[in-house]
């Protein structure tokens, strides 16, 4: 019940558009890793005025990894809620994210350090077990089967 009415409050939103990258077979994700690799997550990021989710994506998806990925398919969205501090005044902030299935087109990883602490291909099976989110590895399953449809 809480959960909900936090969410009644939120007071700001933010909107994001990030990537499942794929490459090989079988296949590896892209994922980048925070706290110390506490944290390991897909490359996401903030869409800017003017710009479509796919556009961010892809942007986002460089900045953070330094990789270059193309899009192929949505995947969907995830929105969650969480609580930061302005000044002494708590804000709970909802957070929407735009996910898509991209394609490796080139690039090693390499994190943009004033984002993320490292960036790094993982074999889809440790992903699924890594992924810190259990929205993101749902995200991932969602790639991974239309990844499978588009070679098949």
């Amino acid at each position: 019940m809480r959960r909900k009415r936090q969410a009644q409050r939120a007071r700001r939103r933010v909107v994001s558009a990030g990537g499942v990258v794929l490459r090989k077979d079988p296949p590896e994700v892209l994922v980048v890793s925070l706290k110390g690799g506490r944290v390991v997550t897909l490359p996401k990021g903030q869409v800017e005025p003017g710009e479509r989710y796919p556009e961010t994506a892809v942007r986002e998806v460089r900045e953070e990894t330094g990789v270059e990925a193309a899009v192929l398919a949505p995947l969907g969205k995830v929105r969650y809620y969480f609580t930061v501090k302005e000044g002494e005044e708590p804000v709970t902030v909802s957070k929407e994210v735009h996910y898509f299935l991209m394609a490796y087109r080139g690039g090693e990883p390499r994190p943009q350090l004033s984002e993320v602490e490292d960036a790094y291909f993982l074999p889809v099976s440790e992903a699924l077990e890594r992924l810190s989110y259990p929205n993101e590895r749902e995200m991932l399953r969602k790639a991974l089967l239309r990844f499978r449809a588009k070679k098949a």
